[in-house]
């Protein structure tokens, strides 16, 4: 690892990748690793859970506990609202429309049960030092 991508991987999550087939979840261990982030292997160290599963919408899905499943973008946009940015200047971060990260920033808040992008960075480092996330 170089000293470049060292900082990235610490202000980053600790992501536990469950996919059943094992080409896709070395894609998305490599997408982890390409947004920042540290792909681990046991559910007491991760941060999040990032899975491959489907859902059956929104409505299925709780609006807050343990169970935090969060897409690679999601992360993303995560981290640039930790690191203060609008959602403008995360679209133009992220090569995405503002329409796009509110939407995404409004799944954020609903997954971790806030409402606001400050209380939703807060819950998230919540999360990560509690290790309440299990798979």
């Amino acid at each position: 690892m170089s000293a470049a991508s060292q900082p990235a991987i610490a202000a980053g999550f600790r992501v536990l990748v469950h996919a059943t087939d094992p080409a896709r979840r070395e894609a998305m261990r490599k997408l982890v690793i390409d947004a920042g982030h540290l792909p681990v292997d046991s559910p007491l160290a991760a941060d999040v859970v990032l899975s491959d599963q489907v859902h059956a919408g929104f409505a299925a899905m709780p609006e807050h506990g343990g169970q935090c499943l969060f897409t690679p973008r999601e992360l993303e946009v995560l981290g640039a609202i930790g690191d203060g940015l609008s959602n403008k200047m995360i679209a133009r971060r992220l090569d995405i429309s503002p329409h796009t990260v509110k939407f995404h920033v409004e799944s954020l808040l609903r997954k971790l049960g806030a409402r606001t992008r400050a209380e939703a960075v807060a819950k998230a480092h919540e999360h990560r030092l509690s290790n309440t996330v299990e798979l």
